[in-house]
């Protein structure tokens, strides 16, 4: 459940494991997601949710960003980036997914015009769209998922799973053995290095566990930082805000 949450932009998307090996036997796939529902709030909880409202700040390239991200199912998806700089008015750039294309809002362009994007810009705000995320209901949207071990990240013992999407670039998914939390989701680029989303300081949210901080990396080097300081569920979102007028 998770959105993902991410800049491109977040990130968001959205988020299930346990204790098997010290108690002595081996998980499978299905319930170690099971758990990772569980320790988020159960997926009964998460499915009630029909529309979220992130709202934080990101750095990036220097910069430091007012961000707004919207969300609603089943896969349509708002980002509000607004940057200040001094002497000028603030800028907003817009990116939107309203459940079929990807379109973007960039003034710094010189240019206020939506433009329809394509290609893997497209796909990764198509790809943080999805309400749900990768691991809620894999099989009926056509995905395969392996446990590929249990392994050390950072000072967590994380299990690794290898996500293949139908029509979409494999993801890895590793999740802390103890919380059942998402550590970190990466997604292959082909021969490009895979994007990696970093997910910690976990919070309650309505009786829902939410990711406050997400770190963007390319290569091991950070590329975006998103600080959430407030997450609002089941807020009143018209179709109109994920419309290009």
């Amino acid at each position: 459940m998770f959105r993902r949450t991410t800049l491109a932009l977040a990130a968001f998307a959205v988020f299930t494991v346990g204790v098997g090996v010290a108690q002595g036997f081996a998980q499978t796939v299905d319930e170690i997601i099971a758990k990772n529902y569980a320790s988020k709030g159960g997926l009964e909880k998460w499915k009630s949710i029909q529309t979220q409202k992130m709202t934080g700040v990101a750095a990036a390239q220097g910069f430091e960003l007012g961000m707004v991200i919207y969300g609603k199912r089943p896969n349509m998806g708002r980002q509000d980036l607004t940057i200040e700089i001094p002497g000028q008015p603030p800028v907003t750039m817009v990116n939107i997914f309203d459940g079929v294309k990807a379109w973007m809002i960039n003034p710094m362009t010189g240019s206020d015009a939506p433009t329809e994007m394509s290609g893997a810009e497209a796909d990764t705000v198509r790809e943080q769209s999805d309400f749900d995320g990768s691991l809620v209901d894999y099989k009926a949207k056509g995905h395969t998922i392996e446990l590929v071990g249990t392994e050390t990240l950072g000072t967590k013992k994380v299990h690794h799973l290898k996500v293949t999407r139908k029509g979409q670039p494999v993801q890895h998914y590793y999740l802390d053995t103890e919380t059942g939390y998402e550590v970190k989701v990466a997604t292959e680029a082909g021969a490009s290095p895979a994007t990696e989303t970093e997910l910690s300081e976990y919070r309650t949210v309505d009786g829902v566990q939410v990711p406050h901080l997400i770190r963007v990396l390319q290569g091991g080097q950070v590329q975006a930082e998103l600080r959430i300081t407030k997450v609002e569920f089941n807020v009143p979102l018209d179709d109109a805000l994920f419309k290009i007028k």
